[in-house]
């Protein structure tokens, strides 16, 4: 079928009255586009602007709420050195906090253990801050606290505490956080904002575009992206929720042409009355659907992510409206799948933490002992457990460098399995040599612990695992795996009911696969067997 092109459309105007018509109908369309185009930035600048700021403050609560955990590691009255090397395992290898600081409370504040990021202790050495002395008990430059520091006061009163600006020493940006520990003593911490910049970096992409964490009196704390250069910018600012920091979107204002060509189309207006009743027409024909674009972007603005323009025609603005409407099932998706994402974890969190609430309540009371100790135990376990895989299930999807050397699969294949031999509950038996591969090692032991795991789950009498040069099979004499739910077994949260209700959020096999493919593997699943090739 042969196309129809607006330009062509056009160029038959301009032939039939004399090209006069077309500057007032073409300035008109591109007034349009121009403001619908500056509509849909502003839309996306405030969900860009609003999703930043939800990251950045769950960033904020994430890293006190980590802080608290390891409050309750230290204990003020042992050897300072043992309860240093505590903190230091805490920061090495480098995490979210640069460095943490166990404060000991009374009326002259007295650091009792401090771990610190190697190269962030190199910078603090260097820069021999007025407001840090070398503390022999932990053996690293200490800072000096008082009581009248807001960083103090704070635990004190049983309140998170983050500061409103970061730190700067050498290259590293902190922000200094602290909680309440026991009694008046407080754990104070430096965090690493490295990672708001990459996540800034990240969502600013590589459009034109510039998002900043604003501080203090407007001041930059961090900003990623560079808008391309323009006189009209277009920016929005939205608030974090802590102190008064702010999330700033700078955009380029769109142009649909060229400014010379908007004044050369305008030229032609001048003599536009030979031609009303075409232009009219045409008009009609290029401001319709331009019309149904500006109003189904609103609608999505509103919320309403179902809204489509339901134009089809093969021209230029047909292409357009058809993108648009791509565009918009894409951001509906996107939706949803949030959503349920949501709801599973929301789920899979449910269940340990009202366990543990219950067993506690029952201990409070007196009707439980050591067993209901042992079972919230059990549940914060779990937790952990859930976390770690969908920490695995983030870095694994926002890429992942692996770190490749040659390995005897078949020597890697038997030390996972020694790991989980005192958990089971049935025999597992070894069998086969494997090629030397070039892979990451502890990425395909986490692969092979994830089945043997798996087959534990749902054994009778027994496991076998077999390997077979660059091949690993998996094998129990469960119920196994119908064909229908073979390769949905691999997604995030799947669960196919087989017998008794196994353990687990349901990540491990979707974890093992991708680690897989990123070695240029596969993982498939037999029924009763897993089937690893590399």
């Amino acid at each position: 079928m042969v196309r129809k092109h607006l330009s062509l459309q056009l160029a038959l105007v301009l032939l039939g009255v004399s090209l006069v018509p077309l500057g007032g109908v073409a300035a008109l369309t591109l007034h349009l586009i121009q403001r619908s185009m500056t509509e849909q930035v502003r839309t996306s600048q405030e969900q860009v602007a609003r999703a930043t700021a939800t990251l950045v403050r769950d960033y904020l609560n994430n890293a006190a709420t980590k802080l608290q955990n390891i409050a309750r590691l230290i204990d003020p009255r042992k050897d300072p050195q043992a309860e240093t090397e505590k903190l230091n395992a805490q920061v090495n290898p480098p995490d979210i906090f640069l460095e943490v600081t166990y404060v000991r409370g009374g009326e002259n504040p007295v650091v009792v253990a401090q771990g610190q990021q190697r190269e962030f202790n190199l910078a603090q050495n260097e820069a021999r801050a007025s407001n840090r002395a070398f503390n022999p008990k932990v053996g690293q430059y200490a800072q000096l606290f008082s009581n009248e520091d807001p960083i103090v006061q704070e635990p004190q009163r049983g309140n998170w505490f983050w500061g409103r600006t970061l730190d700067n020493v050498g290259t590293f940006n902190g922000l200094p956080i602290s909680v309440p520990a026991a009694g008046k003593d407080v754990l104070a911490a430096t965090l690493d904002f490295a990672p708001v910049s990459r996540m800034l970096s990240s969502i600013a992409g590589e459009d034109a575009r510039e998002i900043s964490l604003l501080g203090p009196a407007g001041s930059v704390l961090v900003s990623a992206g560079k808008a391309a250069p323009f006189p009209a910018p277009i920016i929005r600012h939205v608030p974090v929720g802590h102190a008064d920091w702010q999330i700033r979107v700078t955009e380029a204002t769109p142009r649909a042409i060229p400014e010379s060509v908007v004044q050369a189309v305008l030229g032609f207006g001048l003599a536009a009355v030979l031609a009303l009743g075409m232009a009219a027409l045409l008009g009609g024909r290029i401001l319709r659907p331009i019309r149904a674009l500006a109003s189904t972007a609103d609608a999505i603005a509103q919320g309403d992510l179902s809204a489509r323009t339901g134009i089809r025609r093969e021209d230029e603005i047909g292409q357009l409206a058809q993108a648009f409407d791509r565009m918009a099932a894409a951001v509906q998706e996107l939706d949803r799948a949030k959503s349920e994402f949501v709801a599973h974890v929301s789920h899979e969190l449910r269940t340990p933490l009202t366990s543990a609430k219950v067993s506690l309540a029952n201990v409070q009371e007196g009707i439980a002992g050591k067993d209901a100790v042992g079972r919230v135990q059990e549940d914060l376990d779990r937790l952990i457990r859930m976390v770690n895989e969908l920490l695995d299930v983030a870095r694994i999807e926002a890429g992942i460098e692996l770190a490749r050397q040659p390995t005897d699969l078949g020597e890697l294949v038997r030390s996972a399995v020694d790991t989980l031999r005192p958990l089971g509950r049935v025999p597992i038996e070894v069998k086969g040599a494997g090629a030397s591969v070039e892979v990451d090692r502890a990425r395909i032991h986490q692969v092979i612990v994830n089945l043997v795991d798996n087959a534990l789950k749902y054994a009778k009498s027994r496991v076998d695992v077999a390997v077979d040069g660059r091949e690993v099979r998996v094998s129990d004499d469960g119920p196994g795996v119908p064909p229908e739910h073979r390769d949905r077994v691999f997604e995030k949260f799947a669960k196919v009911e087989t017998g008794p209700k196994p353990p687990g959020a349901g990540l491990g096999l979707s974890i093992a696969r991708k680690i897989a493919q990123l070695h240029g593997g596969s993982l498939a699943c037999e029924g009763n067997t897993f089937v690893l090739r590399l």
